[in-house]
């Protein structure tokens, strides 16, 4: 690969990294298709960490540590989003009786609502790209494509 080459996909690359740290586009979509106006209200003040928490959590309460791990994120972020989504109403907290060390986070009735349509809005994009994908390359080069891909996110992580 030619050096402009190279150059060409860094700076691609940063380009994806600076609008994926933006939650515009999701909270959009999710205005537009978001029905109940309590919810829509709330959406403004949700980072992209608490609306990714939120869709974690639909399969079971977890530890903010047990968030942070799945979500790849710190847990001074998880403990962040989540003190705002619980002043929002969206999650809550709570102990094991027989762990009273571990805050267990769970989805509130709106969180769940919230969650779900956060999880509709990710299918939607996904089918999206998925379909853009198809129509333009072939599986040969889509299969260098994920290769390349997961090369590159075996590197990042690499770095100190």
């Amino acid at each position: 690969m030619s050096t402009s080459a190279e150059q060409a996909i860094l700076d691609q690359l940063k380009v994806i990294r600076a609008s994926r740290e933006s939650v515009t586009g999701e909270q959009k979509w999710m205005q537009t298709h978001i029905t109940e106006l309590n919810l829509r209200r709330l959406l403004p003040d949700i980072s992209v960490v608490g609306l990714h928490l939120m869709s974690v959590l639909e399969a079971q309460p977890l530890t903010g540590i047990d968030i942070a791990q799945k979500l790849g994120v710190t847990r001074g972020g998880v403990t962040r989003a989540a003190k705002k989504l619980v002043t929002q109403g969206l999650i809550s907290t709570f102990q094991q009786p027989d762990d009273r060390k571990k805050i267990f986070y769970r989805l509130t009735p709106s969180g769940h609502k919230l969650a779900h349509y956060h999880d509709q809005m990710h299918a939607t994009f996904n089918k999206q790209a998925a379909n853009h994908l198809k129509a333009d390359y072939s599986p040969e080069e889509l299969a260098i494509i994920n290769r390349f891909l997961v090369d590159l996110e075996n590197f990042e992580r690499q770095l100190p």
